[in-house]
């Protein structure tokens, strides 16, 4: 039985309201944007200490007070002290701790789900009081408690989304020491954690997955730009979130211009950073200058409502962006003598919607011709850089496909960046997989699924390619899932709403069609392996299913979440692949919104597909390679299928059999 009185590691996202706004606010500052910047930056990768220990899960997942932190001077304090009895080992950051062999086997990846202990120091050669240092994380699996020069800072849980610390006052001029520890309790182990189920199919990796680095800003600073488009007109809702971390109060102004992006540049699919995109100035209508005075400590949100004239909107395989761009600017009179902070970031202008059973983009429907992505190679496991995930979306651009499912979990933030750039629609996730009601009981009571939703979203906020945000995958429990997503819709559409659809991925066959979890979200989502994994045949028990939902749902869109077979070692089952693809994919087209040639069809109610999946990719036990890729794992040897859904998405995705041209030649 579960103890619903138990006490469980706090949360640390809060909202609170400043100018009338509710903001996300964690670690004691407004989160901030993950959106890389033309600031200084303090790399972090390279070569660090490190050493394994046999963790304590539960206190790891105990909650952080200062018993907590004498316990662990006391039974792990030896790896504070940097007392040569620790016997460092050296690992490259980022990088799991699980050793990758690189082969696409099983045992290939070492499934090492426990603690590890990392060390290093670096330097400040000067110490600037009119800067604040901000820690960044790109990701961190599971759970970190960090120490910068014997002091702890804080900790994070959850290795899928980004975070932030401002280690200002922890730093010294000269060498600083910086220590994390570690844990990854193993999945099944504990009701708590996200992931938490045994046997979850993909894979547990552990350690400093990506990027870690000091990002140097102003104390005054600007934190974050919230862009929202209104309207296919051009209107757009802007939020900028600004911070005094200085001992001055401050008065300037803050102003902003709006660029298109130049497609024709290098940086396009080469740089990360928003202003390396920018093409000529756009012409808007409404204010981007407001005055901006803020107290010592404080943080404050100005609001714009802008309009870009004859906007170029974003749309599948047209890739129009603009990039937004604000500057702090002191005013003469002002008491701070810092020079102006700036911040940019990519958006788009486009909108998404639904109308009964269509998805709308742009107030036109469209039909996803989708594929899942798992973020992980042979080599580096979890471990993403933006030439990696470039490669991938261009491999994925020559099967043309037009939406990318990045599931199960959010991925690297540049993942979407490069999925604006190349006009790909996308459906971001966070872990719940196959959660059962223990699970949600946990979540009822702790709310960290609900930090882990905000982090996802706030990291990705400004990003059209995101067209929809899933509650999760395929979990068994109805009731407590209906509240859950209840929650989270609530949560969203009140709070930071971003215009954006919610759906879910749940599985056919739990509870069925009339899954009483989907009333609350806009687009009902199910994945789909009939003859498979549940009852019936391919193409009757998709046919079945389809019909059955759309006469449970008749006002919203179905999605098919998931469909595919795996073709088993050296490809023995490729025929299988190949038949459920086609019976699958002919009982869904039957009741689709579009044909299999891209054309409207009315009373359709099918608006997008997802094969799974482009990758054969290493599951959590490690006893084999899933190979239900279309691709193999070295993304070098397409299966046979392969020629066939290229030709089958080009006619529904209307591009024929043409590629890109932004894919390699």
């Amino acid at each position: 039985m579960t103890n619903t009185t138990r006490t469980y590691l706090q949360t640390t996202l809060a909202f609170q309201t400043v100018d009338g706004v509710e903001i996300p606010f964690q670690n004691g500052i407004p989160v901030p944007t993950f959106d890389p910047q033309e600031r200084p930056v303090i790399a972090l990768h390279g070569c660090w200490n490190k050493k394994r220990f046999d963790a304590d899960h539960g206190f790891s997942m105990a909650p952080r007070n200062a018993g907590w932190l004498e316990q662990l001077q006391q039974n792990e304090g030896i790896h504070l002290t940097g007392s040569e009895e620790v016997q460092w080992e050296l690992h490259h950051v980022p990088l799991p701790e699980n050793r990758m062999t690189g082969e696409a086997a099983a045992n290939a990846a070492e499934t090492y789900e426990n603690g590890v202990w990392y060390q290093r120091t670096f330097e400040l050669g000067k110490l600037d009081k009119g800067i604040a240092y901000m820690l960044k994380s790109l990701g961190i699996s599971y759970i970190c408690d960090i120490w910068i020069n014997g002091q702890w800072i804080g900790f994070h849980e959850g290795g899928f989304t980004p975070f932030a610390f401002d280690v200002s006052p922890y730093l010294k001029q000269g060498t600083n020491d910086i220590r994390i520890r570690i844990d990854n309790p193993p999945w099944g182990s504990r009701v708590e954690v996200i992931p938490a189920v045994a046997g979850t199919d993909f894979f547990n990796y552990t350690g400093i997955i990506q990027d870690l680095y000091l990002e140097l800003v102003n104390t005054v600073h600007l934190v974050r730009a919230d862009i929202v488009p209104i309207d296919t007109a051009g209107k757009l809702s802007i939020r900028v979130v600004a911070s005094n971390l200085g001992k001055d109060d401050f008065q300037g102004t803050i102003e902003g211009a709006i660029f298109e992006a130049d497609q024709a540049c290098e940086g396009f699919l080469t740089s990360p950073v928003a202003s390396s995109i920018k093409g000529i100035q756009a012409q808007t209508d409404g204010t981007l200058r407001l005055p901006f005075q803020a107290k010592a400590g404080e943080t404050r949100v100005l609001q714009f409502e802008v309009e870009v004239r004859n906007p170029k909107l974003w749309a599948l395989g047209k890739p129009n962006l603009y990039v937004g761009e604000w500057a702090i600017k002191p005013d003469a009179a002002s008491v701070s003598s810092q020079a102006a902070d700036r911040l940019s970031t990519q958006f788009g202008i486009r909108t998404v919607g639904t109308d009964k059973t269509r998805i709308l983009l742009n107030e036109e429907p469209v039909f996803l011709a989708g594929i899942a992505r798992h973020e992980e190679w042979p080599e580096t496991g979890r471990t993403a850089d933006w030439d990696r995930i470039r490669a991938d979306l261009e491999q994925i651009l020559t099967i043309n496909a037009n939406m990318v499912r990045t599931g199960h979990y959010p991925n690297h933030v540049y993942t979407y960046l490069l999925l604006d750039r190349l006009g790909f629609a996308a459906m971001s996730e966070i872990p719940l997989w196959q959660l059962e009601k223990e699970h949600y009981v946990a979540q009822e009571q702790r709310k960290f699924a609900d930090q882990m939703w905000r982090e996802m979203v706030f990291s990705q906020y400004n990003r059209p390619s995101v067209i929809m945000w899933s509650t999760q995958n395929e979990s068994k429990e109805v009731a407590l899932r209906l509240e859950y997503n209840r929650r989270l819709v609530q949560d969203l559409r009140t709070t930071y709403n971003d215009g954006r659809l919610i759906t879910q991925s749940a599985a056919a066959d739990q509870p069925g069609p009339e899954d009483a979890s989907m009333e609350p979200l806009d687009v009902a989502g199910w994945t789909m392996y009939f003859g498979i994994f549940h009852g019936g045949t391919p193409y009757e028990g998709t046919r079945d299913f389809v019909q059955n939902a759309h006469r449970a749902f008749p006002d919203k869109p179905i999605l098919n979440t998931e469909f595919g077979h795996w073709t088993g070692e050296r490809d023995v089952d490729a025929d299988m692949q190949i038949h459920i693809y086609e019976t699958t994919l002919k009982a869904l087209m039957e009741q689709a919104t579009h044909d299999e040639n891209g054309q409207l069809v009315e009373g359709g109610s099918v608006a997008g597909i997802d094969f799974w999946i482009m990758y054969d990719w290493y599951v959590n036990h490690n006893n084999w390679i899933d190979t239900f890729g279309l691709y193999h794992m070295d993304r070098k040897h397409g299966k046979p299928l392969a020629d066939q859904l290229t030709y089958d998405y080009g006619k529904l995705s209307g591009k024929g059999e043409t590629i890109s041209h932004f894919a390699k030649e």
